[in-house]
């Protein structure tokens, strides 16, 4: 059973074990504590490293925290969405390369909010709706996309966007998340 460890290293512990970390770096540290951890940047780097890792009895130290300790925030974030671990760790690392960085915020949507993993995600990519935003600004570009042509000039002041917004959240139908500092809205949410 692997598990994500909420006493995460800060990106200079990572760089006290003897390597400069870069914007892709990420830190396994040992479930057994005999065994200091490491830096590494690939998935080849991290299987020769963790195989030369051995506990106090000279056995194979086998389990490890994963922890992301680059300085990129979209990254760092998905990385916790997607709960990354040594068992999906280079599923993760193909995900990151494959997927485009305008599609992150979906992936983190996809992976955060919904709870998929990182495959059900990905094959769900091309169905998420993400607006860049707030709840009250997707739901106002939605109606005066849909409605606003429908109504005349002189009632449109009396629109309530909020309520409109609020009604699309409580229905299901959107959903706001924040995203490495922005916010975004899910205009489809209730289609996944």
């Amino acid at each position: 059973m692997f598990t994500q460890n909420t006493n995460q290293p800060s990106a200079q512990q990572g760089k006290a074990a003897g390597q400069q970390t870069g914007a892709g770096d990420f830190f396994a540290q040992p479930y057994n504590h005999d065994e200091e951890g490491f830096n590494f940047s690939t998935e080849e780097e991290y299987e020769q490293k963790s195989s030369q890792c051995r506990d106090s009895f000279n056995l194979p130290v086998e389990e490890f925290y994963i922890y992301y300790v680059g300085g990129n925030i979209e990254i760092n974030e998905i990385f916790g969405a997607c709960r990354v671990d040594q068992s999906n760790f280079g599923q993760f690392l193909a995900i990151i390369e494959d997927v485009p960085e305008d599609q992150w915020p979906d992936l983190f949507y996809l992976c955060d909010s919904i709870g998929y993993d990182m495959g059900q995600a990905v094959a769900k990519l091309g169905d998420v709706s993400i607006f860049r935003g707030c709840l009250e600004d997707a739901a106002k570009d939605w109606f005066d996309e849909c409605y606003l042509y429908r109504i005349p000039e002189e009632v449109q002041i009396y629109i309530d966007y909020e309520a409109f917004a609020r009604d699309r959240q409580l229905e299901g139908e959107m959903y706001e998340f924040g995203f490495a500092g922005d916010t975004f809205t899910c205009t489809n949410a209730n289609g996944l």
